[in-house]
Parts: structure tokens; C-alpha cells; sequence
């Protein structure tokens, strides 16, 4: 072995010890089997079935999947490929890792049903390790008078400050004795690929596919620490239907921007200064309007510094360290393009030679165009005059932000997707990554001028774009014209419930389900430059933004790319501000929309914040509630009721 092997299994090692791991590689990772339910519709499910095998020398293994009212369905599970990681690692060949999807058909709608999973026999597979089973449902064709509609909805998990499996615990409460919900909406960072930094910088740093399949099965609830079983996110994952999106954690911080704990070396830190430093110089020389060329063919990374700025940023670019990251999100969360279109999941690096794969992904794009993503950017899912949207504002980001035309979270032609779904729906719940309710970038510098450079190098935000930010905007306000909107958010390690009475829409941000190890450095090892900076910024080191009154932004500021004179001022009372939070001192969260429908066209709902703690102690008191009427036979502000906001 070389030497730099050596040091890398060294590594490595280390950080399984870290982890208590000190029986060797057969100990690094559990057997198992696990099927977790993920989007659905009226009379399907889509099912993910993975399974983690030792001492196996098999390429596919073939499950038959059951579903209560439905004949049995055969699939089979593909190997994931992470052969090249086996020298630093020290598994052996037969450790594999199969995994595929599998849609059953033919179901009842509005039904809860059982779907078990049974593996053929093969080598390795133990026998109590071959079934496997989780609670699935249909949705209803609509929410029927009468009726009604749970939906959770939460972000940020992080296996490693949730060793208690205290979010198992009070998800289990949250299900059995509050509400049990019918779907789930995970906005981003269900897993924590670049944290902690201890086991990032050790097992992370020659083995992507490796670690992150290491982390995903760890949050997924299928890893042991001696007799210790780590619940992870299992009860949440094993109940209904879910639907997913990424953020910058299932990458790494801020992700598509490079970050310390992303580059792994010295030379990929000094190209990565090099590649920053030919942007910079290529976005001075570049004025706003000009052409910015298309790569002639999308399969490999651009060189051309104005196409790496103004251009969403190749998977491809950072090697293996992005592409991994897109592999395991389309396994484990939302399947991929291609496995929609094909039926075929990822095999990890089996997929990397192109030479094999000609049309490999992002080269199944024409050529001469910006490389087609790789996963589903809009979702949708159709409940009638409710419909849920869910946007990926991450992965389609451009680096640079300053172009009116060409600097964008996502791609116009997404963009104008999510708003004809805006303009047909009665009623929109409008799902992304981030809360919206947020001042776009001019807004907040003119206020806080240093603190919002410094959160802008930290984590970008859509509105930190803020000519598409207005458009977005612009083009939400128009197509909705008054009628009732709920967006949905998460990021932020804080929660609220928000209210723009004038749109109408009311906003739900839910984050942390698992505060990540880390997230309070400022607030420990440098608690006073944090304070010193915050007041410095216009801030505070207490202030709660989100406490009950806060003001959260003005509409007219979300529509504006610039800023407005006073005179220009409506004198409107445009104002967001939010209904409710749990504190700063209350950050683990789960989220609540729950849908009634008593008559034709009136929606009761009432958006929840639950915490985790108390859950977890097998009580809900600190909840907090917001309920409001939506009605679809009105525009304007009648359409959505005056909020009641209680709390246990």
C-alpha cells in the first residue's frame, strides 16, 4: 500500500474509533434491511428498498414487495459501487450495499396499508435480515368535505447530537397522542454529510461514497454502536409517503461554494483558491447583458470562468465529492431524472466512465445548452384544490449573484413551472429549502451592513439573489392574485409561524429536528467576538428576529430589485411579521399542517410548532398554534381569516 493510502487508512480508522468501532472494518457498518415509503398518489406508491449485506459476492439481489391490496411486485436492487474507497476503508469485497426503487400500482385511494419486503436468498443474507416492512398510504383524490389532511413537516437532522434517540421518541408521541400525520415534507439536511468535523476530516476525506453512505445509514436508523441500536429518523421514515429536498448539508456547508471542510487537501485548497480567483477576475471584466456561452457539450465540467459563475454548477465539478453527494440524495431521498425516466437507481462509481455510459448524466442533455439536473428541481403533488409545490432553490444555484439576467437559485424554466402551478391552484403550499419571508440582499445591507456580508458568506439565501428573488416574487404575487398561500421552510435552526395579511400567506419554518454538533461555535468558543460582531452588524446577541410581533419583511421590498425611495412608499400595511416561535433557546422542532375541510369552500388549518423535548418526555406543553380560515371563493385578505394563535 502507498503511503498516502496508508495515512488515508490511518485516518479512517481513527475515526471509527471515534465512533467506538474497534472490532474492525466487519464493524464499521450494520447488516440490514430497510423500505421507507416516498412520494405517492392516489392508486401508487413509490417505495425505496436498500439493504446492506456482508460476505456477499452478488451484483443485484431480487426482492418481491407486498402491499395490502395489491399483487406481489419483483425488483431488483442494484449495487452501489464504492470499490476504488475498499483500500482506505479496509471492507472487504462482499461488503455491498443494494439498493432500488419500485412503484406498486392498482391501490385504493385514501388508504393506509402495510408494505412488506422480502429478499430472495443469497450469499451472506441472513435470514432475519431478508424482511423488511414500513406503513404506506395513497393520497385522496381531494380533501373531501368533512375531511381533513396531516402534513409533517421539519429540517435539519443530525445523527451524531441525537444519541439518546430522543427524535424517535417524540416523533412516536407526536404520532400516537397529537396528530398522526398523512404525509411528511422534509425541506433539507436530513443528513449531515460534512459534520462533525472530526469524522469529516478523518473517514471523509478520501471515501465520499463511503462516508456518505455511512451517514445516510446511520439518520436512516439501521446503524449499531455496540449494543447500542441508533434509531436515527426510522419511525418518521417507515409512516406514509414522503417527499424531500436538498440543501447544503447533504453536500457540505453552502454548498455550491467551496468550503474548507470541502476541498480535503492542500493542492485542491490552492486550486480552489486559483479557480475563485479567475472567477473574480473574469466577473470584473464581465458587464451585465453581455452573452455568457453555453458549454457545446454538458458532459464534463467547464473551464471557462464566466460559464463556471454564471451558470448552475456542474456535478461533475468537484469530482467525486459532488457527484457522490448526488448519487446518495437520489437514493436515499428523491429519485433522480434519469431514475424516473429509466427505472434504473444509481450504482455509485459503476456509473462514472463515460466510455460506458455515453449518455451518463449530465451528458443526456442536447448539446449547447446548461447540463440538465440531475434531480427533480419541482414536485407537485395534486390533492385538487389543494396542491403542493415543492422547488429545489440549491442545487441549480449560480456562484455569482450580481447578474440580472444570468445569477439565479434556480432555472427560469423551473421558475415558471412552479408559478403555473401557483396560478391554477385555490389553495398553494409552496415548499422550499429556505423561508421566503426574508428581506432580498439590498434590503438587509442597507440595514445591517457588515453582518450581511458576513451571513452571505456563511449561507446564501434566495434572496440573496435579487433580481430573480423579485421576479420570483412578482410572478407568486400575480399568479396567486389574492388567493389563499402557505409556504413551507426550513434552514435556519429556529422556528415560526408567519403572516403576510396582504398576499394572504401564512408561512411555516421548522428546523432543527437535530441541532447539528457545531452550529453553536460562535455562541462557545467565541461567544464574545459573536456578541461583538452582532452589535457591530446592527444586531443583537439576544434578540429573538422571530419572536411573536417581529417584523419579517415587506412585501413591497420582496418585489423590488432595488431600493425604493420613501416618497415610493404606498403606505399599505404590507408588513410580514411572525404569529409564533419557540425561542432562541428552544431549537429541535417538529412541524404540524393540519387541513380541515367543514364546507365546500372553507379550509380550516392550523399550523403547529411542537418541541422535540417535550415530546420526548411524553407531553407536548411549549407547542405553539396558529389556526386560519381559507376561503376559495375569495381573494385579497378576506381569503385567508384572521390568524387565532394559542399555546399549550
Amino acid at each position: 500500500m502507498q503511503a498516502t493510502q496508508r495515512v488515508q487508512r490511518a485516518l479512517f480508522r481513527l475515526g471509527q474509533r471515534w465512533l467506538g468501532h474497534t472490532d474492525g472494518p466487519e464493524g464499521d457498518i450494520a447488516p440490514g434491511t430497510v423500505v421507507v415509503g416516498k412520494d405517492a398518489g392516489a392508486h401508487r406508491v413509490r417505495l425505496w428498498v436498500g439493504t446492506l449485506v456482508h460476505g456477499c459476492d452478488a451484483d443485484t439481489v431480487t426482492a418481491t414487495v407486498t402491499v395490502d391490496g395489491a399483487g406481489p411486485v419483483r425488483t431488483t436492487l442494484l449495487r452501489f459501487g464504492f470499490d476504488s474507497e475498499r483500500a482506505i476503508t479496509g471492507w472487504a469485497a462482499g461488503t455491498r450495499f443494494f439498493h432500488g426503487h419500485v412503484v406498486v400500482d392498482g391501490l385504493a385511494p385514501d388508504t393506509w396499508s402495510t408494505a412488506t419486503v422480502e429478499l430472495d436468498p443469497a450469499g451472506g443474507l441472513r435470514a432475519e435480515h431478508r424482511t423488511a416492512s414500513c406503513r404506506v398510504r395513497t393520497l385522496p383524490d381531494r380533501i373531501a368535505v368533512g375531511g381533513g389532511l396531516t402534513v409533517f413537516a421539519s429540517s435539519c437532522y443530525d445523527a451524531d447530537t441525537d444519541t439518546t434517540n430522543a427524535f424517535d421518541a417524540a416523533f412516536r408521541h407526536l404520532r400516537d397522542h397529537v396528530a398522526a400525520p398523512d404525509l411528511s415534507l422534509l425541506t433539507g439536511d436530513q443528513v449531515y454529510a460534512d459534520a462533525p468535523a472530526r469524522f469529516y476530516a478523518t473517514m471523509a476525506r478520501s471515501t465520499p461514497r463511503t462516508y456518505g453512505l455511512l451517514e445516510y445509514w446511520t439518520s436512516w436508523g439501521m446503524q449499531r454502536y455496540g449494543e447500542h441500536r441508533h434509531l436515527g429518523m426510522r419511525a418518521l421514515l417507515t409512516h406514509g409517503p414522503h417527499w424531500f429536498l436538498p440543501d447544503d448539508h447533504e453536500f457540505w456547508n453552502n454548498w455550491p461554494h467551496a468550503s474548507v471542510t470541502a476541498r480535503h487537501s492542500y493542492a485542491n485548497i490552492a486550486r480552489a483558491g486559483r479557480g475563485g480567483l479567475r472567477r473574480w477576475v473574469a466577473a470584473l471584466r464581465h458587464r451585465p447583458g453581455e452573452e455568457i456561452p453555453y458549454p457545446a457539450d454538458p458532459g464534463p465540467p467547464p473551464s471557462d470562468p464566466l460559464v463556471q459563475s454564471y451558470h448552475p454548477v456542474h456535478p461533475d465539478e468537484w469530482d467525486t465529492w459532488g457527484r457522490a453527494a448526488f448519487d446518495l440524495y437520489g437514493s436515499f431521498q428523491t429519485p433522480s431524472v434519469r431514475d424516473r425516466d429509466t427505472g434504473r437507481i444509481t450504482r455509485g462509481e459503476l456509473d462514472d466512465d463515460p466510455a460506458r455510459d455515453p449518455l451518463r448524466p449530465p451528458r443526456h442533455r442536447p448539446p449547447g445548452q446548461v447540463h440538465r439536473p440531475l434531480n427533480q428541481v419541482v414536485q407537485r403533488i395534486d390533492l385538487d384544490e389543494v396542491q403542493v409545490a415543492l422547488l429545489d432553490t440549491r442545487t441549480r444555484r449560480t456562484r455569482r449573484t450580481d447578474d440580472p439576467r444570468y445569477s439565479a437559485f434556480v432555472d427560469s424554466e423551473y421558475l415558471d413551472q412552479l408559478l403555473a402551478i401557483a396560478a391554477e391552484a385555490p389553495v398553494l403550499v409552496l415548499v422550499t429549502p429556505q423561508p421566503l419571508l426574508v428581506p432580498p440582499y439590498w434590503k438587509r445591507l442597507h440595514d445591517r451592513p457588515l453582518g450581511t456580508r458576513v451571513e452571505k458568506r456563511i449561507d446564501l439565501q434566495a434572496g440573496d439573489y435579487p433580481d430573480q428573488y423579485a421576479r420570483f416574487w412578482d410572478g407568486l404575487v400575480a399568479a396567486r392574485d389574492g388567493r389563499p398561500t402557505v409556504t413551507v421552510g426550513g434552514d435556519i435552526h429556529a422556528s415560526y409561524v408567519g403572516y403576510a395579511p396582504s398576499l394572504p400567506l401564512l408561512e411555516l419554518v421548522s428546523s432543527p429536528m437535530s441541532l447539528v454538533a457545531g452550529s453553536t461555535v460562535f455562541d462557545t468558543l467565541f461567544a464574545a467576538p459573536a456578541k461583538l460582531l452582532r452589535a457591530l452588524s446592527g444586531g443583537s446577541a439576544s434578540r429573538d428576529p422571530y419572536a411573536p410581533g417581529a417584523e419579517l419583511a415587506r412585501v413591497q421590498d420582496l418585489r423590488s430589485r432595488v431600493p425604493r425611495r420613501p416618497e415610493a412608499d404606498d403606505g399599505s400595511d404590507d408588513t410580514a411579521v411572525s404569529l409564533a416561535g419557540l425561542g432562541r433557546g428552544n431549537p429541535e422542532a417538529l412541524g404540524l399542517l393540519r387541513f380541515a375541510r367543514p364546507e365546500q369552500h372553507r379550509f380550516r388549518l392550523t399550523a403547529s410548532l411542537h418541541r422535540r423535548a417535550s415530546l420526548a418526555a411524553g407531553h407536548d406543553r411549549g407547542a405553539q398554534e396558529v389556526t386560519v380560515e381559507l376561503r376559495t371563493d375569495r381573494r385579497g385578505p378576506e381569503a385567508m381569516g384572521s390568524p387565532e394563535v394559542s399555546w399549550q
